[in-house]
């Protein structure tokens, strides 16, 4: 519960929503921006008017831009600020209450992600791999210069062309580079971990009770339990199997019963890689299993200007969990009734790569 909402009264921001460059009227609309792997992604829903005319409208004469349109863009604001630039994917229409549609879709991730692009590789290096990739989508890149080839990264990355959308690419050459991938409306980074711009800004602070509240707050298994990832590949004839961060007290020759492990072993099963990519692989995973020993959830009734990767400073929960977070989901709300919302997802660790 929130104690103190003085300034909350005041407050006069508005969402606007762009539906193939036109202004539309809404009931409600959500953005969910996502850090990592995740497309940012939208949800809209406004008043539809059978008979009549215009972009929310359907009649005998002319086909509506939501069944007729391809790619149809849309954009939601908040004042000078673009939430989201992307795609509609689904339009779906309710005539039960009330006529209205609901549109939900995707930012400029879900075009990575949707599209796999053949793509010379060997003999390139990954930042204009990145560089191509960015252009291809129309993004403003932040690329970081790389030298090595890729066809020099391991006997596997030999092949002349890619079998990975494009997203997926990405993450690969950032693996690979020991860097981060990050999409944010318009703009694509690629490049070290400390170099990520929200990295760089003061945190954000929230007091429980004054101006949020405090909606959950786990700790997870991992960080709970010592975590060992094994990796099993059939690679040139052979059987691999590599362990990270070290190997289970019961592979040790000469263990005795009183040393026998007590970590939650995880096994993956990792087929056609190298020992080398195998090693790089499963170090990976124990990053994406223990990248958030904590993580929970605020929401404050106001707009909060944010991005994922942004800290917060969270205070009066108590000693160990009132500390320094990361921002791994923000989503912005707008209805009628309660104007815009916040709610942010976080969690104490880093992840490293997408």
């Amino acid at each position: 519960m929130i104690y103190k909402q003085s300034v909350y009264g005041t407050q006069k921001l508005f969402g606007e929503v762009y539906l193939a460059g036109q202004k539309i009227g809404f009931k409600e609309w959500s953005v969910d921006l996502c850090a990592f792997d995740e497309a940012d992604n939208f949800d809209v829903t406004a008043p539809w008017n059978v008979g009549g005319n215009g972009i929310l409208a359907s009649n005998a004469k002319a086909s509506t831009t939501l069944i007729s349109g391809k790619d149809i863009p849309v954009q939601i604001k908040i004042g000078d600020r673009e939430l989201i630039n992307g795609i509609v994917d689904e339009p779906d229409w309710d005539f039960t209450d009330e006529e209205k549609v609901m549109i939900s879709g995707r930012g400029k991730i879900g075009r990575l992600i949707d599209r796999e692009i053949p793509r010379n590789i060997k003999n390139r290096t990954a930042s204009s791999v990145a560089n191509e990739i960015f252009a291809y989508h129309k993004l403003k890149a932040k690329v970081t210069a790389t030298s090595r080839k890729i066809g020099s990264y391991s006997e596997d990355s030999q092949t002349a062309n890619t079998k990975m959308n494009d997203w997926e690419l990405l993450n690969w050459l950032a693996e690979w580079e020991g860097f981060v991938v990050r999409v944010k409306g318009n703009e694509g980074f690629f490049g070290p971990l400390d170099q990520i711009p929200e990295l760089k800004l003061a945190p954000i602070p929230f007091t429980y009770g004054k101006d949020c509240e405090v909606r959950s707050i786990k700790r997870h298994m991992s960080g709970a339990r010592d975590i060992i990832v094994e990796g099993r590949s059939y690679y040139k004839g052979r059987t691999i199997i590599e362990y990270y961060p070290r190997t289970p007290k019961e592979n040790k020759k000469g263990a005795s019963n009183d040393e026998s492990e007590t970590a939650l072993i995880k096994r993956y099963t990792l087929t056609g890689l190298s020992q080398e990519q195998v090693r790089l692989r499963i170090r990976s995973i124990y990053r994406e299993l223990t990248k958030c020993d904590i993580t929970g959830e605020i929401f404050t009734p106001r707009y909060v200007d944010l991005d994922t990767d942004r800290r917060i400073a969270l205070y009066g929960v108590g000693l160990g969990l009132s500390q320094i977070y990361y921002v791994t989901r923000v989503r912005y709300s707008e209805t009628l009734e309660d104007g815009i919302t916040t709610t942010i997802s976080f969690g104490n660790k880093m992840k490293e790569v997408g």
